[in-house]
């Protein structure tokens, strides 16, 4: 579901949450659940607070950068958030696996 929210994302944007990995931003989640995500993207002094939601077959993104509460776009911030948790995922996954062929 996350990947289909990235699709979403305008190109120019997923290039700079993508530039954003390679420059070392960060993501703090404070709240991972099955159907949301919340937390904070942080490079620099800069922080932006980011929400991702899922309703039904869909996801519902906030930020609180002007980006996306001026323009209501979805802002690099949370394309940038929603790789972090698709990563996240992923390597939780991969750890199962290999605990699994362990025993």
């Amino acid at each position: 579901m996350l990947r289909r929210l990235l699709g979403k994302v305008e190109s120019g944007r997923y290039g700079r949450a993508l530039a954003g990995l390679q420059a070392g931003w960060q993501w703090e989640c404070e709240v991972r659940r099955e159907e949301r995500f919340e937390g904070l993207v942080l490079y620099g002094s800069k922080r932006y607070r980011v929400a991702i939601e899922r309703r039904g077959t869909r996801y519902a993104a906030r930020c609180s950068c002007d980006d996306a509460v001026a323009r209501g776009v979805l802002c690099k911030h949370i394309a940038f958030a929603a790789m972090a948790e698709l990563a996240t995922a992923v390597v939780a996954s991969s750890v199962h696996r290999q605990l699994q062929e362990l025993g």
